[in-house]
């Protein structure tokens, strides 16, 4: 299991996994400059010949609206540039390997496919773990340099909490790669159950199961916004999102090995 995660990784590094890591740091880069030009340009100015001049007082009022912990934790709960990001994992670690015969090669060597299936998945978890380090960092350095005031420990805190819902988000992207094996319709399907399954089934719940509130406590990708925020966290807090995280972890897991297990490999 190692050799085959060694192998993917020296792959990964080689190919054009670099990518969605620079685009990662592009939009925390480029998230923070707009938002520190809207604190600081003078926009009514700029507008309007002669026109009303902001005062130092307004401007120090803009500035203060928004710390940089506050910058940092909001662009933290984008949870639609971590999601896509990682349909690179799904796409470079499974999809291709299968469109390119190499897993058929790898099966028929002698690797089982309960080895196969965990290498993939424990490097899945790894480069998706990762990339949430690397947007962490690119959001607090650029953060501190345009705006200011950042509590790097509360970053770092808001990350820890949120990597268990992403290590989840990654398992269950495994699984919907397993069982639809047409790359191009399992990316529109990830997509789709990312951004609109919550939503259905809460207003489903609302009209049909309106007593069934804990089902609303079992969301996944709500949660991760959620968790950027620290001023909304608790023990109770952290302690639920951590079993979430864990128990669609192992859910998934499970699923994903159970129909890879038996799977057509062409």
């Amino acid at each position: 299991m190692m050799g085959l995660m060694r192998a993917d990784t020296y792959r990964l590094t080689k190919g054009k996994m670099w990518m969605p890591f620079a685009t990662l740091i592009i939009i925390a880069i480029a998230v923070s400059g707009l938002i520190y030009l809207a604190l600081n340009v003078d926009w009514i100015s700029l507008s309007a010949e002669g026109g009303t001049e902001l005062t130092t007082a307004d401007k120090d009022i803009l500035t203060q609206m928004l710390t940089g912990t506050q910058v940092a934790q909001i662009m933290l709960s984008f949870t639609i540039v971590l999601a896509m990001a990682f349909i690179s994992i799904f796409s470079n670690l499974w999809s291709i390997e299968f469109s390119a015969g190499v897993a058929k090669n790898v099966l028929v060597s002698g690797v089982s496919r309960t080895t196969f299936y965990f290498s993939k998945l424990a490097t899945g978890w790894a480069v998706g773990a990762l990339m949430l380090v690397v947007y962490t960092m690119a959001i607090g350095i650029s953060a501190q340099l345009f705006v200011g005031h950042l509590d790097f420990g509360a970053l770092v805190l808001s990350m820890l909490a949120q990597l268990p819902l992403y290590l989840a988000l990654i398992t269950i992207g495994f699984f919907l790669f397993i069982i639809i094996p047409k790359e191009s319709i399992a990316i529109v399907t990830y997509i789709l159950v990312f951004l609109f399954s919550e939503t259905i089934i809460k207003n489903l719940v609302n009209v049909f199961l309106p007593k069934w509130t804990i089902i609303k406590d079992m969301f996944l990708f709500s949660k991760i916004g959620v968790m950027s925020d620290l001023s909304t966290l608790s023990q109770h807090a952290i302690t639920t999102n951590i079993l979430t995280g864990i128990a669609y972890m192992v859910i998934f897991t499970i699923l994903g090995w159970l129909v890879f297990r038996y799977k057509e490999i062409k």
